[in-house]
């Protein structure tokens, strides 16, 4: 057998591999599509997913009310096993087993799934993120309030004050962090937090927040290099407003006329289990806001619109301490129950939903009312070790002895200790598994589904006469709306 017919078979093989390697490259380095820069692409895609659900709903679901009051609640980084484990460590803290327990969301009647992705990135980030369910637009991870070419995206919180309504922001993370900045901020890369605190107190819709709750406080003063006071700037515009940095003084603020700014940490807010009896719970932020916001829409009748954020879930999750991420997620649905006591279904539309999921698995076959935060004796793999029911893909702690070889973490699990990891990384990180939405009130029958997450304003548009597209308002009644162009 000559040398050349013994190279045949391999000749085959490498002739038979080009194409797959062809394709692989091809995936890594495909370019990024041009429209998909352009706003106009993006709020013109959410208008033919708006038309679509309402030809669909036509003739079928009769709900004509429009929503005066609008509540969007967002858990940063809840994933649905987020929300599972919560869940059951509600039914637990209260004796039960905690399997039947039931969290706030579970009692509204409309329930989607949100798709997460950037222009960029299969797993997004709070930034790109809240420029979707804000603005409408996807654009790249990293960037706020701007399309992927640069343009202002302006979002539904502005829309509603061009509307008229009152508007608010609350978070438990420092007021310029991504996800509330998506609200009125501007810029091509999140970490700009002087800037965005600048543009909060200085430019439209920032400067015109009727209610302002969260952390951060050192962006606005002590850690600025422009020589800016901006919290004397906020007094000096609101000379009837009312300035909080503790409970106390929030709960003084709520009988005030004025304007409302709460700043309780110079950074994030503290962990609920790890906080001081001065700073507020999300729940006492978001009723001192609800008060408030109607306090002024019983002024002009128009209103409000309000943004209410569980920040630290995510954080949690990044430090791989689930105890903590889901006592934060415990929080966040107190200020959900408190959000649905003070409201009517009859004119306010109460929407929550995720800006982006974490590796958080519950896996195995635990016993139920197996405590969730600790271990089932019963499970153990291959090698007889016993693991915890959660785990996270990738996080700061593995449960290895001292050779590299996996333990049993029970001795150190504890609902404020980290929690064991397939894959050794600095921090937890997101995921990007598709997120819950779930709806209340008028045309809240529009929120299900699979729907792209920039959908999200432009519902709760259609719902309160919100933005230059279709709305409840300008849709014919007896005809399927046409698709509004955006150039």
């Amino acid at each position: 057998m000559s040398l050349q017919i013994r190279r045949m078979p391999i000749l085959f093989l490498l002739l038979a591999l080009i194409p797959m390697l062809a394709q692989s490259v091809s995936l890594v380095e495909q370019v990024q599509p041009a429209d998909e820069l352009l706003s106009s692409h993006w709020l013109s895609q959410a208008q033919a997913q708006l038309c679509k659900r309402l030809a669909r709903t036509k003739g079928t679901i009769a709900d004509e009310r429009q929503a005066k009051n609008v509540v969007m609640l967002l858990g940063d980084g809840l994933s649905i096993t987020t929300l599972t484990a919560a869940r059951i460590l509600k039914g637990q803290r209260r004796g039960g087993r905690g399997e039947e327990a039931q969290l706030a969301v579970e009692q509204f009647p409309f329930t989607a799934l949100s798709k997460t992705y950037c222009i960029d990135e299969q797993t997004p980030d709070s930034a790109c993120t809240a420029t979707a369910y804000f603005g409408g637009v996807k654009t790249h991870s990293g960037t706020v309030g701007q399309s992927g070419s640069g343009e202002r995206v302006d979002s539904v919180l502005q829309w509603a004050q061009r509307a008229g309504k009152a508007t608010g922001v609350v978070t438990t993370t420092r007021l310029t962090d991504a996800s509330p900045a998506g609200a009125y901020a501007h810029v091509s890369r999140r970490g700009e937090e002087l800037e965005i605190a600048r543009q909060l107190m200085e430019e439209e819709p920032g400067r015109n927040l009727n209610v302002i709750l969260g952390g951060g406080l050192g962006k606005f003063a002590e850690e600025r290099r422009d020589g800016k006071d901006l919290l004397a700037q906020w007094r000096e515009s609101n000379p009837n407003g009312c300035f909080s940095r503790s409970l106390k003084e929030l709960r003084n603020c709520s009988a005030a006329t004025g304007n409302l700014l709460g700043i309780f940490s110079d950074s994030h807010m503290s962990y609920h289990q790890a906080a001081s009896k001065e700073q507020p719970r999300l729940c006492e932020m978001a009723a001192v806001a609800i008060e408030k916001l109607e306090q002024k829409s019983r002024e002009d009748g128009n209103g409000y619109f309000v943004f209410i954020e569980g920040g630290r879930i995510d954080h949690g999750h990044h430090e791989t301490r689930v105890g903590y991420a889901l006592d934060e997620m415990l929080e966040f649905d107190a200020a959900v129950e408190t959000v649905v006591q003070m409201t009517d279904p009859r004119d306010t539309l109460v929407v929550v939903t995720a800006d982006h999921s974490h590796t958080l698995s519950m896996a195995g076959y635990a016993k139920r009312g197996t405590p969730i935060l600790g271990m089932d004796a019963q499970q153990r793999d291959v090698n007889g070790v016993p693991y915890s029911t959660l785990n996270y893909a990738i996080g700061k702690w593995q449960s290895l002895d001292n050779e590299g070889r996996r333990e049993s973490p029970s001795k150190t699990l504890s609902p404020t200790s980290y929690t064991p990891s397939y894959i050794h990384g600095r921090k937890g990180v997101h995921s990007g598994e598709d997120v819950a939405v779930f709806a209340m009130g008028p045309q809240s029958h529009l929120f299900g589904g699979v729907m792209e997450q920039n959908l999200l304003p432009h519902l709760m548009g259609y719902a309160a006469c919100l933005g230059s597209g279709v709305t409840l308002c300008n849709q014919d009644k007896d005809a399927v709306p046409p698709v509004p162009e955006f150039s």
